[in-house]
């Protein structure tokens, strides 16, 4: 059982927690090169040796606000796959909860910050790629290695995820997202041309 925390290190959870808000907040609204840890230390209201208490740079911050987005979108698509062997209906179901979180707002902020600062600061790519893509494929390499070997299991892991993927970027170069419809009719065609064994389904 664990020891219940004390006052000062609840206090210091909090803060920390109120700063990861705060710097989500700018840098999915501006992107990386334009927050500034001064400008996030000016909106907290406290001193920038508060901030730099908690976090010593802005890549430190960055990768907290990336690790929160993360795990907030990978608990809810782990919630898809847990304790499952694989299936087309099981497979068909994580597509379109992935489709339906990779087009939601803030993660479409975060896939355009990423993108649009990327080239400069090659260490966001690093820490996004470890964090977010890494994982998700990682979750999906145990889901189908449930049915087929390793090697196959990773690749159908690999093709599955830029196929998503690939669907949101061209998404985003339409002047409106698509309906649910259309998300999943896209993850029936992709499924359909998956070939996947008959006996494998």
């Amino acid at each position: 059982m664990k020891e219940p925390l004390g006052k000062r290190e609840q206090n210091r959870l909090k803060r920390r927690g109120t700063i990861v808000a705060t710097a989500t907040r700018s840098f999915l609204e501006h992107g990386y090169a334009a927050t500034s840890m001064s400008a996030i230390a000016d909106q907290l209201g406290g001193s920038k040796a508060t901030l730099w208490a908690h976090f010593a740079s802005k890549e430190e911050l960055f990768t907290a606000v990336i690790d929160e987005q993360v795990e907030l979108f990978a608990r809810d698509l782990e919630g898809t796959l847990t304790d499952e062997t694989f299936s087309i209906e099981g497979l068909r179901r994580f597509c379109v909860r992935f489709l339906d979180k990779l087009l939601g707002e803030d993660a479409i902020k975060l896939f355009r910050a990423i993108m649009a600062d990327g080239g400069r600061f090659p260490e966001i790519n690093a820490v996004f790629h470890v964090r977010g893509p890494m994982r998700v494929r990682q979750m999906l390499t145990a889901f189908f290695a449930t049915r087929f070997d390793p090697d196959q299991a990773s690749r159908l892991a690999r093709v599955t995820g830029a196929a998503l993927v690939g669907f949101r970027s061209q998404m985003l170069t339409r002047p409106a997202l698509p309906s649910p419809e259309e998300m999943e009719q896209f993850v029936d065609d992709f499924i359909a041309h998956l070939r996947v064994p008959e006996s494998d389904c």
